[in-house]
């Protein structure tokens, strides 16, 4: 039986310049795996918590890494299960989510090494039981973010990302060079008109003095160009309502707007009307369960609506959020929860309430690539990795793309 020989961790800068965690874990028959983890600006208040990236390596190396050695890291339950007892808090606060995530995937990582399977196919039999062989592939839709807003950007757009989504038969490899290709004319025109084209965390472009609609409008143009909006291609927006919401009020302002939950939803409707949106990401507040839920019944049987900060890919919450019907999709981040085992749990609690999956990475993210193998191994509806531009979005799409190329 593999065991696990050696666990050390370091700092690394992440895609925003900040430090963040590297762990490297080493079994004795010397395969080794290497799990980075990111880090989101917007936050729920209910994801697992990080704590400083020099204490975090420091738990690694010495207090989880003299628990686990000796132990089988294909043994992924009883792994996160040592971690999570290790830590002893509900939100993982003691030794931090970061320190936990990355032993628990790292370890992943390191068992498939050793048992010469691609990750994907390794995930796919901790997954389900079944090892995926390359007709059994599904490939998840891609979601371009190529407008950055909210805590994305600095333009004071207040929703935070406008997304691209090719239809959903589309060939993976199709897909990724529709993304590519609406991104570039999308440069063009704004350009032309004389708009910045900076970009934003997740690589959208983050132009100065747009609405919603102005965003909207671009985003169409752009697909206009090579595609037919509504045919080929769809759009998606994540509100991300909880970065505007104050005092009982969605502000939005931009437009001078502070609307009510029934205002709201009304604003969401009207968009609809006018633009070919399918997806929708957080349009309420969290704690606006009221809203969430008129919202869903108004909506969920057109559009997905989509729940990422009032989930944050806690089982737990999952139960819940589908009795009480508040959404119809998830977004999927290992890093809100801190193992490889709830997250996977979370992915089946999601299909057994017949929500749709989303594997999403985060704003402030690196070039490692484990969401993609993870999307292929659950068969994901969807993949977000943010713009088809950027190191650290590409390095994610690129790895689905070798994988697809290899089916």
């Amino acid at each position: 039986m593999r065991k696990i020989e050696n666990i050390r961790s370091q700092k690394i800068l992440d895609s925003r310049g900040n430090w963040t965690l590297e762990t490297k874990v080493t079994l004795d028959d010397g395969s080794v795996g290497v799990q980075p983890v990111p880090s989101g600006a917007s936050v729920g208040e209910n994801e697992a918590v990080y704590i400083d990236v020099e204490k975090a390596a420091d738990f690694v190396s010495t207090t989880i890494n003299d628990v686990l050695v000796g132990k089988d890291p294909s043994n992924q339950k009883s792994i996160d299960e040592n971690l999570i007892k290790m830590d002893g808090t509900s939100n993982k606060s003691r030794l931090g989510a970061n320190s936990i995530l990355s032993v628990s995937l790292a370890c992943a990582k390191s068992a498939a090494v050793s048992a010469g399977l691609e990750l994907y196919q390794y995930l796919s039999l901790m997954y389900s039981g079944k090892q995926k062989l390359n007709g059994d592939l599904k490939f998840p839709t891609p979601i371009f973010n190529i407008i950055n807003g909210g805590e994305h950007a600095k333009n004071k757009l207040s929703f935070q990302e406008f997304m691209v989504i090719p239809a959903l038969n589309t060939p993976y490899n199709k897909a990724l060079q529709m993304g590519a290709s609406i991104y570039k004319d999308l440069k063009k025109i704004l350009l032309k008109d004389d708009f910045e084209t900076g970009v934003g965390d997740e690589g959208g472009f983050e132009p100065r003095g747009l609405s919603a609609r102005t965003a909207l409008d671009f985003l169409e143009q752009a697909a206009s160009v090579q595609f037919d909006p509504g045919n080929d291609v769809f759009f998606g927006l994540d509100i991300a309502a909880g970065s505007f919401y104050e005092n009982g009020k969605y502000c939005i302002d931009e437009e001078n707007l502070e609307l009510s939950s029934d205002e709201v939803i009304k604003y969401y409707q009207d968009l609809f009307m006018h633009y070919k949106i399918i997806y929708l990401e957080d349009p309420m507040f969290e704690r606006d369960e009221f809203g969430w839920t008129k919202f869903y019944k108004q909506n969920a049987g057109k559009y997905l609506v989509v729940a990422d900060d009032l989930v944050v890919t806690n089982p737990k919450i999952l139960e819940r959020v589908a009795k009480e019907k508040m959404a119809n999709a998830v977004i999927v981040k290992p890093n809100q929860i801190g193992t490889l085992t709830e997250t996977l749990d979370f992915i089946k609690l999601a299909r057994k309430s017949k929500m749709d999956i989303v594997i999403s990475h985060r704003s402030g993210d690196n070039v490692d690539s484990f969401i993609s193998d993870l999307a292929v191994a659950v068969d994901a509806d969807f993949m977000k990795s943010g713009a088809p531009a950027r190191g650290e979005r590409v390095a994610k799409y690129n790895r689905l793309l070798e994988i697809f190329y290899e089916f």
